[in-house]
């Protein structure tokens, strides 16, 4: 999130490379697999959870990675173009807010097979 202005910096690399998409299939390429990487990783995450019983058992790993990256490179990208108007607590609860709805439970210790 491009509270900071560190994290600014960093946000500008991706609307970078993604103007440079529409002329250079390797940037599209790579923007595709960082994308593929990232929503990956979060229903990684989501699915431990279920392990855990942070997330429900019903919940559909995949589909809320795609929400849960999709609603924070939104918010980034809001943030971005209008930092005084949105600012950094209602950033920070919304954030919370949408990870609340997927992870809802309190964390306990996954049950080996032990």
């Amino acid at each position: 999130m491009p509270l900071d202005d560190a994290r600014r910096a960093e946000f500008l690399v991706r609307p970078a490379f993604a103007d440079q998409d529409a002329h250079n299939a390797r940037f599209a390429a790579v923007q595709r697999e960082t994308l593929v990487g990232i929503r990956s990783r979060v229903a990684q995450a989501i699915s431990n959870g279920t392990v855990c019983g942070e997330v429900a058992q019903r919940i559909d790993a995949a589909d809320q990675a795609l929400r849960v990256v999709a609603f924070t490179e939104g918010l980034a990208l809001h943030t971005h173009i209008d930092p005084y108007g949105t600012p950094r607590p209602a950033i920070l609860t919304a954030l919370d807010e949408q990870l609340g709805r997927v992870w809802p439970g309190t964390r306990r210790r996954a049950r080996s097979g032990r």
